[in-house]
């Protein structure tokens, strides 16, 4: 055997050693990753430079708290400018050219310029994007709505590209902070909108607004004026285009060549993220959604969002921890916990609904900081910008199940059809999840050394080192959310204590009954602003013991997932029931009354042509008698055939009344019509002599009537306020008041007359910007004709 072949053997066998000592080293590795996986902290392990270790550590508590307050406004603004969007076609029932503003989210396009990217990258531009987006708050101070979602929509766009640069940041341990914050942020804003009683805490009025803002003018000042900490963390400001050299600080995802590094699968992740943005915005803006989703007849209702909203917070906390145990959350199994979970949330009622959305929201909190971590692993810009055109994908075929009747296409294609959106936005989630490279549980069981792509080896375990949260971190972080479960326990109990007394009101004997009717436009008035305050305001002057709102259903997105019906519920001192379901593409109406709710049934009309007319008939109950009230929101005017078969609908339900009975309804037709006359042949009209109405009509049946007025909407609604009286008969067989005054000194009894707040008589309309009577009215004041 010659020199030669015996140095070659050395070599082979040399090599093969060298090769098994590397196994060996590889699988030691993941062995170890496996026993640490519980303090798993997302984010890619760096040598990171002394300098920047000190001030993380020293200044760790001061960095969170920045951070933790613009992810609190990052969602504040997300979920705030679709709601401002949707204002504008919401007034007119048609698109307006304003919709196109819902393209500020995908504003991280322009960071696909390396010139752009640098300057929003640094220092400064970090700096320039959170004055706007605080800036962009004070848009709720101005008058014009117009110039508001301008300035919206300008802060939107400065958010979406802060949130691209903090998950794209130089160092990991920043990164992580990011991804935290913004998990930990959401739960602050939920926390707030219960105390808020579900409003946007930043927008809930003028005082709350200037409060946010100063706030963010302290925070921007201690962040970059204070020392310099954040012109450490981040690199100056450079207008090159070339890209940077790989530095040891820099994270390797984004320094090295592409073919040398981890790239996830950046598509497949976007689709997640928008879709998760969405479900987020969709089931979990507000705790309160849930239980709308949810929403059944009495007594077998879903569980009230005060107080069972607080167990979705608990289930997106649990969630959260599951992380923790990071191959229970990126086992393909654990999605089907989601996937019956949100089928049951949609395709149930009542309780059994409400768990299923218990369940989704256990799977949500779970993969939740997971996709926000592979962003940061990812390529940003790249991924938030398709996430963002995902995510308004969603949104407007959302709008279109519910606004077919007034969008193209709407009727034929999208109808009733969230199943198909329910099923979709899932899958989006799942493919961000569980098919978006690297997929670090795989990685973690060690099922997967090396990953390769035709003629390319992109990964191998070699590459990727893994951030370890601390003890004190943990700890530090569990503090926060039990600072966040304080606040949401908190705001739960003080709307607790406002609800009405079923003790208090079953004492009082009334020998009257007033009802009122309003649409309240969504709970904006007409300049784009809340107008619950000033609407509960309103209703509480007119002292109605039942009172039916029409277009309540703002448990979407598009209206800001705000729970009308508790917030009125809460102050008015007054029983709700709110229906049909969110999921039922309806504008929704709501009852509210002074008196216990012992049944009810809710109604999707016949609408074969236009769009779904919801109904509600509730029983309510006083000292003496079962009272039966009936609210209804009639089809458009245009669907002639839905309008006839709804309006026969509801004289088959009035008919089968045997309780006196009050009717409150959005017709569309105009008195002596033939709708008009179907329904009144079931009951009778306050005032038939009345033929200036269009839209608002109240009825009665068993009853007998002694006042009728109508009220201005003052600027809040498109529509007035109609109000009306009656009078419990005292036998079976009575005569009906038939005699109408105008001038109230000549009503013997003045507790019937309506509150003079409103005014005096007034004949004609009138264009107040207050509230105050019109229409000829109050004269309905009846007695018995002599």
């Amino acid at each position: 055997m010659d020199e030669n072949t015996i140095r070659s053997r050395q070599e082979k066998s040399s090599e093969s050693s060298n090769q098994t000592l590397e196994q060996e080293k590889d699988k030691m590795f993941v062995k170890k990753r496996k026993q640490v996986t519980e303090n798993y902290e997302f984010g890619d392990i760096q040598k990171i430079p002394t300098d920047i270790r000190d001030i993380m550590d020293k200044r760790f508590s001061r960095i969170f708290m920045w951070e933790l307050y613009f992810a609190y406004i990052f969602w504040t603004i997300f979920f705030g400018i679709g709601p401002m969007v949707m204002f504008f076609p919401m007034v007119k029932l048609a698109i307006d050219g304003y919709e196109v503003l819902i393209l500020s989210l995908a504003s991280p396009i322009i960071l696909s310029f390396s010139f752009v990217n640098n300057i929003a990258e640094s220092t400064v531009g970090k700096l320039i994007t959170r004055i706007i987006m605080i800036i962009s708050l004070l848009s709720f101070q101005f008058e014009n709505p117009v110039l508001r979602l301008l300035i919206l929509s300008f802060g939107t766009s400065a958010t979406m590209i802060d949130l691209c640069t903090s998950l794209s940041a130089r160092y990991h341990p920043y990164r992580s902070i990011i991804v935290w914050t913004l998990t930990i942020s959401l739960f602050f804003f939920l926390s707030l909108r219960v105390c808020f009683s579900s409003m946007m805490p930043a927008w809930s009025g003028v005082t709350a607004n200037i409060v946010h803002v100063l706030i963010g003018i302290v925070i921007i000042f201690d962040q970059f004026a204070r020392d310099n900490t954040m012109w450490q963390l981040l690199p100056s400001l450079s207008l090159t285009t070339n890209s940077p050299s790989s530095t040891l600080g820099f994270n390797p995802l984004r320094s090295l060549p592409r073919e040398n590094v981890l790239q996830p699968n950046w598509l497949l992740l976007a689709i997640g993220f928008g879709s998760l943005l969405f479900n987020l915005h969709w089931v979990f803006g507000d705790l309160s959604v849930v239980s709308r989703w949810a929403s059944n007849g009495f007594p077998e209702q879903a569980p009230e969002p005060i107080p069972f909203g607080l167990l979705i917070w608990i289930g997106l906390f649990c969630g959260v921890l599951i992380i923790n145990r990071l191959s229970i959350v990126t086992n393909r199994w654990w999605a089907s916990i989601g996937f019956v979970g949100y089928g049951l949330l949609y395709f149930s009622r009542g309780n059994i609904s409400f768990a299923g959305g218990f369940a989704l929201s256990l799977f949500i909190g779970s993969v939740t900081p997971l996709i926000f971590d592979k962003i940061a692993r990812g390529l940003s810009s790249r991924i938030v910008f398709t996430a963002a055109f995902v995510y308004i994908l969603q949104v407007l075929y959302a709008v279109w199940t519910s606004a077919y009747n007034f969008v193209p296409f709407g009727g034929t294609l999208t109808r009733e059809t969230s199943h198909v959106l329910v099923f979709f936005n899932f899958l989006g989630i799942y493919f961000g999840v569980y098919t978006a490279k690297p997929n670090l549980g795989t990685y973690i069981r060690g099922y997967v050394s090396s990953i390769s792509l035709p003629n390319r080896r992109i990964w191998s375990c070699k590459n990727i080192e893994i951030l370890f949260m601390t003890k004190k971190i943990a700890i530090f972080y569990n503090l926060v959310f039990g600072i966040a479960f304080i606040i949401a326990c908190a705001g739960t109990f003080s709307r607790f204590l406002a609800l009405p007394s079923k003790s208090l009101r079953l004492a009082e004997d009334p020998t009257h009954i007033s009802a009122a009717i309003w649409t309240v436009h969504f709970g904006y008035d007409n300049d784009a602003r809340p107008s619950l305050d000033r609407a509960a305001s309103v209703l509480a002057d007119t002292n109605a013991d039942v009172i039916g709102l029409l277009e309540t259903d703002t448990a979407k997105p598009f209206f800001g997932n705000n729970d009308l019906t508790s917030y009125l519920g809460e102050k008015l001192h007054m029983f709700t029931d709110f229906g049909p379901s969110t999921k039922d593409h309806t504008w929704g109406c709501i009852i509210l009354s002074k008196y216990p709710i012992v049944r009810s049934v809710h109604y999707l009309l016949p609408s074969p042509e236009g769009e779904l007319a919801p109904a509600i008939l509730a029983t309510i109950q006083t000292a003496s008698k079962l009272v039966d009230v009936l609210i209804v929101h009639m089809g458009n005017d245009r669907d002639d055939l839905d309008r006839k078969m709804q309006a026969e609908k509801l004289r088959e339900i009035m008919q089968n009344s045997t309780n006196p009975l009050v009717f409150l309804g959005y017709v569309t037709s105009e008195p002596f019509s033939r709708d008009y006359r179907t329904l009144t042949s079931a009951a009778n009209d306050i005032d038939s002599t009345d033929h200036d109405r269009w839209c608002e009509y109240i009825l009665y049946k068993n009853l007998i009537r002694v006042g009728y007025a109508r009220i201005t909407h003052g600027g809040l609604t498109d529509t007035e306020i109609q109000m009306a009286k009656f009078r419990f008969p005292t036998t079976k067989k009575f005569d009906d008041h038939s005699l109408v005054v105008t001038d109230p000194s000549l009503v013997t009894d003045q507790s019937i007359l309506f509150n003079s707040k409103f005014g005096s008589f007034y004949r004609g309309h009138g264009r107040f910007n207050t509230h105050r009577f019109h229409m000829d009215t109050p004269v309905c004041l009846f007695i018995f004709s002599i």
